[in-house]
């Protein structure tokens, strides 16, 4: 697990700039403190930090080279197959110098090109200079597990694992203003886009090659082609899953450093924690973040699982006078705005988890696959939705109901069923923005693709379709954050459920056998339940939720945030009316929760400028690097 960057010229004779991919390179030194290394060539550089996972010798350095010198290789991620793959790569007399995953991946290359990839199994950001063509070869894994980022300026292609080495090369660093209505209704602005004019991120699945100044990207991998082609998983669905779940769980202990598993307390990250226990033996560590406030604690069911499968448990609670301090340090380490609320409690866990545990799994995927998200549900009964249109809402508003309901009520204002789907996953509905000054237009071009593509590979079926949506844009949030997080504390995430094999087949399923119950997730239960407390399986789904709305109001430093968000930037030069908006915050303050989750959403964001574009944003960097320091010499002292 690593950051690449590098930067590249369609001119041979171009002079790279040593100390501007130096300074690329360890903007990400969290990513990757055990080793580093820069090559540099004609009209091309790149530059690495390891996080060293597998051959932890010298023979893992990077970039690492081809012994003819033809290509050369920085690469962010794990392929778990690079076992098999080598020995087919030895058949065909390819020699090895190290064991390490890296080599294979640069050796496949040199055998079958792009074509490698349908091979592995895997996470990854690859990058590959073939020095005889003259082409570098970027790509990302299938789900987007592993980022990558990149911009052309003045004819140079710059690329990193993350934003902020692309300005630490030099590139501005601005704010795009058209992407308001993403960020405040969606908390993250999918596809290629980012938050940033002229930083664009790889899509996940897409291949990109550079050469001549020519950028061509390919998509490699597409979840609806798989879906409609691959055989359904046939006979028993749940021993099929269990079966090859249990493989990727085995997979993902491939590793020369400990393992440890994030463990909530649901029943995907319980799920992971029993299988892996079930492999791996008693005394794995096991980490969870405890609230104070009783409603939002899993950390007792934590414990259940703990204890049954004889887990070596740690548990982290915040006190509330850290959260400023972590939201922008959190910001930094992310460089979009926070789009889960939790963010900064994966990176605090996993700063605990440091000192005894460099791999983490997580339960991370098993709502998008397996259908888990309860807002799914309605979209099974479409016709009644219809029915439910003219008469539901007004029913809603009369009695004062709140909560789920409520909510519902305000999907079928929207009018379409289409845009009930596009919208599935937001707390903040158009019709917010509209009462705070905006005009919304919904011209959400990717997100709108990805729901044409649900709509043609799941026809008539709005549940599959909200998932497949989700594949494309919520869950690539979750995996970002996923990412950001956990290296920020020099840790390596890995996600069980979103291996290939799992996704394809569950893709594959008809609905009928992927929901066969009364319950949420009955794939999972059926597959996993004899390993799991009765007190998880009948444990009402509520996920890794944070009281935010309480603190925002008695944690005086956010509230003092809350009440001054108006006056700071981007807001104050924002889409927004003002004098509605000092009224809506007003409001909030007071008790009044009807624009809770915008007033949420507009902190967060306004938190995120000041740490990442304004001029104390080296003070967080240099906490982040001083903190993760600390953790590393921890850990290579506990060692």
């Amino acid at each position: 697990m690593c950051g690449i960057c590098g930067i590249a010229s369609s001119e041979a004779d171009y002079p790279i700039n040593r100390d501007q991919l130096l300074t690329m390179r360890d903007s990400m030194v969290s990513r990757g403190p055990d080793d580093a290394g820069v090559y540099l060539s004609h009209g091309v550089g790149l530059g690495s930090r390891r996080l060293s996972i597998l051959d932890l010798s010298d023979r893992g350095h990077m970039p690492m080279h081809t012994s003819e010198g033809r290509f050369s290789i920085t690469y962010n991620g794990e392929v778990y197959n690079y076992r098999e793959l080598r020995s087919e790569l030895e058949s065909r007399g390819y020699e090895f110098q190290s064991n390490s995953d890296t080599e294979v991946v640069l050796k496949s290359y040199a055998a079958f090109g792009p074509a490698m990839l349908d091979r592995f199994n895997g996470m990854f950001a690859i990058a590959i200079w073939d020095s005889e063509k003259r082409i570098l070869f970027l790509a990302r894994d299938r789900l987007g597990i592993k980022p990558l980022y990149y911009a052309v300026r003045n004819e140079i292609l710059y690329f990193a694992s993350e934003a902020k080495a692309l300005f630490a090369a030099g590139l501005p660093r601005e704010f795009d203003s058209e992407t308001w209505e993403e960020l405040l209704c969606f908390r993250y602005v999918a596809g290629e886009k980012t938050p940033y004019l002229g930083i664009k991120r790889l899509l996940p699945g897409h291949y990109l090659t550079w050469q001549n100044g020519q950028i061509t990207t390919r998509r490699w991998w597409h979840l609806g082609e798989r879906a409609r082609n691959n055989p359904v998983p046939g006979g028993d669905a749940a021993g099929w899953f269990r079966a090859t779940f249990e493989d990727s769980v085995n997979a993902r202990r491939i590793s020369d450093v400990p393992i440890g598993v994030l463990l909530s307390g649901g029943l995907d990250s319980s799920s992971v924690a029993a299988t892996l226990a079930g492999q791996a033996g008693s005394g794995i560590a096991s980490f969870t973040v405890r609230f104070a406030e009783p409603r939002y604690d899993e950390g007792p069911l934590a414990r259940e699982v703990a204890q049954r499968w004889n887990l070596d448990h740690h548990e982290l609670t915040l006190a509330p006078a850290e959260l400023l301090d972590r939201l922008y340090q959190a910001s930094f380490l992310n460089d979009e705005p926070l789009a889960h609320g939790n963010d900064l409690y994966l990176w605090a866990i996993s700063q605990m988890a440091k000192p005894l545990v460099t791999v983490l799994l997580s339960g991370e995927g098993g709502d998008e696959t397996l259908g888990g998200y309860v807002r799914y549900r309605p979209l099974l009964y479409p016709g009644l939705l219809r029915a439910a249109r003219p008469i539901f809402p007004g029913f809603v508003s009369t009695l004062g109901l709140n909560g789920r309901l409520k909510k519902l009520s305000r999907f079928l204002q929207l009018g379409r069923l289409e845009d009930f789907i596009l919208l599935n996953s937001c707390d903040v509905l158009p019709t917010d923005l509209a009462a705070l000054g905006m005009t919304p237009s919904l011209h959400l071009t990717f997100r709108r693709q990805m729901l044409e593509e649900a709509q043609q590979t799941y026809p008539g079926d709005l549940f599959r379709q909200a998932m497949y949506s989700d594949h494309h844009t919520f869950l690539c949030s979750i995996l970002d954050r996923n990412d950001r997080m956990t290296m920020g504390a020099s840790i390596e995430c890995r996600v069980p459920f979103l291996d290939y094999r799992l996704v394809e087949g569950l893709a594959s399923l008809p609905t009928s056998t992927l929901l066969a119950g009364k319950q949420s997730k009955p794939l999972l239960r059926r597959a996993m339940g004899d390993r799991l407390p009765q007190s998880i399986l009948k444990h009402q789904k509520w996920g890794f939720a944070v009281p935010w709305t309480t603190y925002l109001r008695q944690v005086p430093e956010l509230r003092d945030l809350v009440e001054s968000v108006c006056d700071a930037e981007p807001i104050r030069n924002g889409p927004f009316d003002k004098n509605l908006l000092r009224k809506a915050l007003k409001q909030f303050i007071e008790g009044d929760n009807q624009y809770e989750a915008v007033i949420r959403q507009l902190v967060i964001i306004t938190i995120w400028y000041q740490a990442c574009f304004q001029s104390n944003a080296s003070t967080y960097s240099a906490d982040v690097v001083q903190q993760t320091q600390v953790v590393n010499s921890q850990h290579i002292g506990a060692g």
